[in-house]
């Protein structure tokens, strides 16, 4: 391996009796996979106990499934690769967020707030003089600052 350095990849071993076992495996040069022993004792069990299973990595934003070759060694099938749509992806990201998303949601609408702050002090600072329209207006955005706090709030209120 002198030249070429093994990397990590994300592999997830999923059994019929509902056993999901995510972890890291070794991804070298050759497309072959070396599971850890972790990962390779849940495929032996599975074996044991005549469970279907399938392992899958994820591999440049693809879902591929693993061709067993011997003992702990899988190749990469990427002809069985499975992409998902930009589309779908993006309606996971808001049907389903992952943690990190969440927050970085709720950073976004605390910034967004604190921009419609600025906004109301600017907007009623440059008006020459108040007017039912300016009212209005630094209302609507003092309402949309506190709105965007407290959803902010919300998804960036973490695990108790």
């Amino acid at each position: 391996m002198g030249q070429y350095m093994s990397r990590l990849i994300k592999v997830t071993f999923t059994s019929t009796s509902g056993e999901e076992t995510t972890g890291f495996a070794t991804l070298h040069k050759d497309e072959m996979v070396e599971l850890p022993k972790r990962m390779t004792s849940r495929v032996s069990a599975a074996e044991d106990a005549g469970e279907g299973y399938a392992i899958v990595a994820q591999y440049k934003g693809e879902a591929v499934p693993m061709l067993h070759i011997e003992a702990a060694s899988y190749r990469l099938d990427m002809q069985h690769a499975i992409t998902e749509s930009w589309l779908k992806r993006i309606a996971e990201a808001f049907r389903d967020p992952t943690k990190d998303q969440l927050q970085a949601y709720g950073r976004y609408c605390h910034t967004l707030s604190a921009a419609a702050v600025v906004g109301f002090v600017g907007y009623a600072s440059g008006r020459p003089g108040w007017s039912v329209t300016t009212v209005l207006n630094c209302a609507c955005l003092a309402v949309v600052a506190g709105v965007l706090l407290a959803i902010g709030a919300a998804f960036l209120k973490g695990e108790k």
